[in-house]
């Protein structure tokens, strides 16, 4: 795994590098922008503005995938070592599911009638609500721990556990949403109650997938120090 470390301490790789970071933080713009239509959603019940806020998060995905492309264009015409050319491609993989399930997010939370949000207990809204806060929180140690990684790498480990700390906590919060979901009588579609279902597990994967990355890095450390 050392062989990437190498890799990244060479000046030939520096563009490649900026393009990693930027990549991370247009995928934290994702969880943000995802934060705020939930917010809209369920604090402010203005529908116009949360279909374009999570319009804005489909726009940033995109962004997102734009850049990783590049990354992997980039990859693939350096004369890399194939271990490095893996472990490149893997993590800018991982951080771009983090992209993806916010995404996925917005796409599916759009489509839920708003009765559901109107016959769900304020318990339910409120520990939604902490959930997207919590991953805000997380992923806001994403474009810190690839920083950290391609320079100094000082932090890596009190990053990662930042991270895992805020994805026990997200994990935490979505066991008590379940309770509080099933302890609710919604008289809605089924549909509707399975799509919301599938909602809140993608939801609970964007911190899982952040911790995907911090995992990732420090099985790349791994050996080198």
């Amino acid at each position: 795994m050392g062989s990437l470390i190498e890799y990244l301490k060479r000046e030939t790789a520096l563009n490649a590098l900026e393009k990693t970071i930027k990549h991370a933080q247009k995928v934290q713009e994702c969880v943000r922008e995802l934060d705020n239509g939930i917010q809209m959603l369920l604090k402010e019940r203005d529908l116009e503005k949360t279909h374009d806020i999570f319009h804005n998060v489909d726009l940033l995905e995109g962004e997102a995938d734009s850049l990783r492309r590049e990354l992997q264009k980039d990859i693939s015409r350096g004369e890399l070592d194939p271990n490095v050319r893996q472990n490149l491609s893997h993590l800018i993989k991982r951080i771009d599911d983090v992209a993806n399930c916010c995404n996925g997010v917005a796409r599916r939370i759009a489509t839920v009638p708003v009765e559901f949000w109107e016959q769900s207990s304020e318990e339910t809204i409120k520990l939604i609500i902490e959930i997207m806060k919590t991953t805000v929180d997380c992923a806001q140690f994403l474009d810190k721990i690839v920083i950290d990684l391609v320079e100094e790498r000082k932090n890596v480990k009190e990053f990662a556990r930042q991270i895992n700390y805020y994805e026990h906590q997200v994990d935490l919060f979505n066991i008590k949403l379940r309770r509080s979901l099933q302890e609710t009588h919604y008289d809605v579609n089924f549909f509707t109650i399975f799509t919301v279902g599938n909602i809140f597990d993608i939801l609970e994967a964007i911190s899982d997938s952040i911790e995907g990355v911090a995992d990732y890095i420090m099985v790349l450390l791994t050996g080198v120090e």
